[in-house]
């Protein structure tokens, strides 16, 4: 077992909510981590919610039970523990319940959707209903209302074969006792939380599975605990942890506000003018909807609806949204992504029209010129009227022209009679 001063000291802060993690090492060996999962700890970095690290010499429930017994004797608040989380398969749950008598055991909201995230992506569905049930899912655990964990639960009956369900346990979405704790956080702070396990069980993970003696493992561990990036090579962090890495000790707010100016900038860099606004509109969009899921307030829930739309991670280049479809350029999801992970656009994620010096066709400039102009005006009923009938005209001149010969005299048909009842008979008007 290992535990600093610190640990004990954040434990003592914050003693009610427990969650214990299993990592499995080499050799049949297993690492348990204890982290607190209430309240955040006022200290920067996910670390700072480890309490407690311990490699039981086998998972009997003699061993484990010694284990339990030994982080009671280095916290005296272990009474005060009233939640314990856990993984699915925790082995010897009765040792862990008889260690805190007066705690209820409960299954971690974090393991729960880490296990079906795993299985979703084994079942090897279609790649864009794979997307779509992945972001559902991500949604469910930011905002684990009632509404979006049902919607989880239907979409997975609707596209996962009904005898592949059973392994998915889709009926832990519906139970509310599991999500009881956690539906109390905001947007912000499931995002917060979420993240903080994840640095901390593939940092501790990759240290405890490098195969070093029982001695030098606990050691690492310490080492890694105390500082994060001494013990492993940063080529192998996966980019969310390079993500997150914050040397100067600033705050959340601070380093999201840093981010979004690092977008904003990188659009204007890149962008041409007209494509920089609609982005900006875009990404406007994004912040405002991080400030108002989740407020917290009483009397008033504030919430952005939308249909759910998927990002192609691959390039973020792509997104299943209309603005995206339409102007190809990116679009408020995209841009989301990007502020997630804490990125900025680059220039092949840009159509290469909207790229500023591109030598794209005068027809392309003209068109940017005319956007332009209409972003930069005023609205009037008559800009709105002139609008309407040149995308009409314009989507009139596609639907002519991407068909084959009998669908074009279809459609032309169809239109003569439409000129001809609205605008008068065609030796007047010419279509």
């Amino acid at each position: 077992s290992f535990q600093s001063a610190a640990m004990g000291g954040v434990f003592a802060s914050f003693p009610r909510v427990l969650l214990v993690h299993r990592a499995g090492g080499p050799a049949g060996q297993a690492l348990y981590i204890f982290l607190v999962a209430g309240p955040a700890p006022a200290l920067q970095g996910g670390m700072a919610r480890v309490v407690h690290l311990a490699v039981p010499r086998d998972e009997s429930v003699r061993s484990l039970a010694r284990m339990y017994g030994a982080f009671r004797a280095f916290n005296p608040s272990w009474a005060k523990t009233r939640l314990l989380l856990v993984g699915p398969g925790l082995p010897q749950l009765p040792a862990l319940a008889q260690a805190f008598p007066a705690a209820e055991v409960q299954l971690s909201v974090f393991h729960l959707c880490k296990c079906m995230q795993q299985q979703i992506q084994q079942l090897a569905l279609e790649g864009c209903a794979e997307r779509l049930i992945l972001a559902t899912l991500s949604d469910t655990m930011c905002a684990a209302t009632e509404s979006n964990r049902r919607k989880m639960h239907a979409l997975l009956r609707d596209l996962v074969a009904p005898d592949l369900l059973p392994q998915l346990h889709i009926n832990w979405l519906l139970d509310d006792e599991i999500w009881a704790t956690h539906r109390e956080r905001t947007w912000g702070e499931s995002t917060s939380y979420f993240r903080d396990l994840e640095m901390v069980t593939q940092g501790l993970s990759q240290v405890f599975s490098a195969g070093l003696s029982l001695e030098s493992c606990i050691t690492s561990l310490a080492q890694h605990y105390r500082n994060p990036q001494s013990s492993l090579d940063p080529s192998s962090l996966p980019a969310k942890l390079e993500a997150t890495e914050n040397p100067k000790g600033d705050s959340n707010e601070e380093i999201n506000q840093r981010t979004e100016e690092r977008i904003k900038q990188s659009l204007k860099d890149i962008c041409t003018e007209p494509a920089a606004r609609l982005c900006l509109s875009e990404f406007a969009v994004v912040q405002k909807s991080v400030q108002l899921i989740g407020t917290g307030e009483d009397a008033l829930s504030i919430q952005v609806l939308e249909d759910a739309h998927s990002v192609d991670l691959k390039g973020l280049s792509s997104c299943t949204c209309h603005f995206n479809q339409v102007f190809q350029l990116p679009c408020r999801h995209i841009l989301a992504v990007l502020n997630s992970d804490r990125k900025t656009l680059q220039l092949e994620m840009l159509s290469r029209q909207w790229q500023k010096g591109s030598d794209a066709h005068q027809a392309r400039q003209d068109s940017a010129d005319g956007l332009l102009e209409i972003l930069k005006s005023s609205w009037n009923e008559s800009l709105d009227k002139s609008l309407v009938v040149s995308f009409f005209t314009a989507e009139i001149s596609r639907l002519l022209t991407h068909c084959s010969g009998e669908e074009f005299e279809r459609r032309y048909r169809t239109l003569r009679k439409l000129a001809d009842s609205w605008i008068g008979p065609y030796v007047e008007v010419k279509l």
